[in-house]
């Protein structure tokens, strides 16, 4: 009987997190409430929540190996892709066939491609079969049981049809409106440097230096994110729940955990030479060990009032279900206890989480 909620506020400088595009980071058009009534800014900066989902998915398979979680062996190399079609892991022939005969001619290659796909896993004959075996032929419970990244993230398989509900969910990452310029972007030309290129050289070798441009934002953003944690372990096709309590710690642990990276801005694209300058401003943790039914979802941190109605929206939540609800606090001076539900103000970001995870007994 566990439910999680998060809100995320943070000051973020030199960002390019959602560059999905060549050349360009992402802008949208977003409504926001203001003291004069509602504005439209046309094409403030934002990050996509598949951006977020997939580094938490990541986070969560780097965390899961050091608990000694079940991981399938995509997530092992740290891929956010939950059950592959099994036509792209098995589309090869038997060696010997004329088929592969003909492709290691072309190719001046011996091996088939399930060979090269089993080699790119990192996994043994018997690990691989077994695990095509599973995408093919097996149940909900089984892939459960496989891969803690299709538990709490969810799949869809096609054939046959098989689907899992994400147990976990994001927002966007959004900006919150300052004055008339909510997130300012720029521009920048960047050059790659090479020390000397002979003359006899083909041409390509100096378009190699050529400069190239890259988009980078500021400003302050943040994100929401709900999990229904009693759900882990649990496979909606048969009712049963398919992990050991041990496991099932081990998992919610995991999931919580796998956060904190992101606290800083470290989900999104160009970390390797643009991991932003960020400052976490206000950070809100949220939990229930008794509530049976899912959480709302917070409201946004875009909207000035945000915690408040936070507040407002999990108190009543407490009274309507009588279920506990603590909401742990970074950033926020309002401390207080009413029946069964609670703030409790942090130190710092992390310290929410820690608390968050020692209340559910974890």
């Amino acid at each position: 009987m566990m439910q999680f909620a998060l809100t995320v506020k943070l000051l973020m400088n030199m960002h390019d997190l959602n560059n999905e595009r060549a050349e360009e980071i992402r802008r949208i058009p977003l409504i926001y409430s203001t003291k004069d009534g509602f504005k439209l800014v046309e094409e403030a900066v934002a990050v996509s929540g598949v951006m977020l989902k997939h580094w938490h998915t990541a986070y969560l398979s780097e965390r899961a190996k050091s608990l000694g979680i079940n991981l399938c062996p995509l997530c092992k190399r740290g891929e956010a892709i939950r059950l592959p079609p099994v036509d792209i892991l098995t589309r090869h022939k038997e060696e010997g066939s004329a088929e592969v005969q003909e492709e290691s001619k072309k190719e001046n290659q011996k091996e088939s491609k399930k060979e090269v796909i089993q080699e790119w896993l990192k996994v043994e004959e018997k690990e691989f079969n077994e695990y095509v075996k599973i995408i093919r032929d097996g149940n909900e419970d089984d892939i459960i049981k496989m891969c803690v990244g299709e538990d709490v993230h969810g799949f869809l398989r096609t054939r046959p049809p098989l689907r899992r509900e994400s147990l976990i969910k994001f927002s966007w990452l959004l900006p919150i409106y300052i004055g008339d310029m909510p997130t300012p972007f720029r521009v920048v030309q960047h050059t790659r440097n090479i020390r000397e290129i002979p003359e006899e050289l083909p041409e390509e070798f100096k378009q190699m230096q050529m400069p190239y441009p890259r988009s980078y934002a500021d400003g302050i953003f943040g994100f929401t994110s709900v999990a229904n944690l009693d759900n882990i372990g649990v496979s909606f096709s048969s009712g049963k729940n398919v992990l050991d309590d041990e496991n099932k710690k081990k998992r919610v642990r995991a999931l919580i955990e796998a956060f904190i990276p992101m606290l800083t801005g470290a989900c999104g694209a160009s970390l390797a030479r643009a991991l932003p300058a960020a400052k976490p401003l206000e950070v809100t943790v949220i939990v229930s060990k008794e509530a049976k039914v899912s959480f709302p979802a917070p409201v946004h941190p875009m909207y000035e009032e945000y915690f408040d109605l936070n507040k407002g929206i999990f108190e009543s939540f407490s009274k309507v279900f009588n279920v506990d609800v603590t909401m742990y606090a970074y950033g926020i001076d309002k401390s207080e206890r009413k029946n069964k539900f609670a703030i409790e103000i942090v130190g710092n970001p992390v310290e929410a989480f820690s608390k968050a995870i020692d209340y559910l007994n974890f």
